[in-house]
């Protein structure tokens, strides 16, 4: 008996009864094995699918988010800060001052930045998507 016959037999529920417990193992094996392999090459397809469009999408260069940036903060002083800022980087200068201004409980204006360097993130992968994933459920 071949294996299309046999699975024919098998769908029919009258016939199972008739069957030999051989032809009855025979046929769930097959069909098992058929359905799992449909189901594999179905997940290949779709992991293929899946990376052409990734690739098709983000054809954009990957911009890492800001690592975090120590600031030199000086002693409470009047004094204005450094000129040598870039014009680009007054906002993060404004955020840095008024969270540090936040933290110690005094004014913005007792706060000089002298210097912001920005440095390399050596954590692993693991660990910046916990902190990425920590962030996100916040909101």
């Amino acid at each position: 008996m071949t294996t299309t016959e046999l699975l024919k037999q098998f769908a029919d529920p009258n016939v199972i009864h008739s069957l030999s417990i051989t032809d009855k193992l025979l046929a769930g094996l097959v069909t098992t094995l058929m359905g799992m392999g449909i189901t594999f090459i179905a997940l290949i397809i779709l992991q293929i699918i899946i990376s052409l469009m990734d690739r098709l999408l983000n054809r954009t260069t990957t911009v890492t988010g800001p690592a975090p940036l120590p600031a030199s903060v000086a002693a409470p002083e009047t004094t204005p800060a450094a000129p040598a800022v870039l014009q680009d980087d007054q906002e993060l200068v404004a955020v840095l001052t008024t969270a540090i201004a936040m933290k110690m409980k005094t004014s913005v204006g007792n706060i000089v930045i002298r210097n912001i360097e920005k440095i390399e993130d050596r954590s692993p992968a693991w660990n910046r998507a916990g902190i990425i994933e920590q962030m996100n459920s916040r909101f």
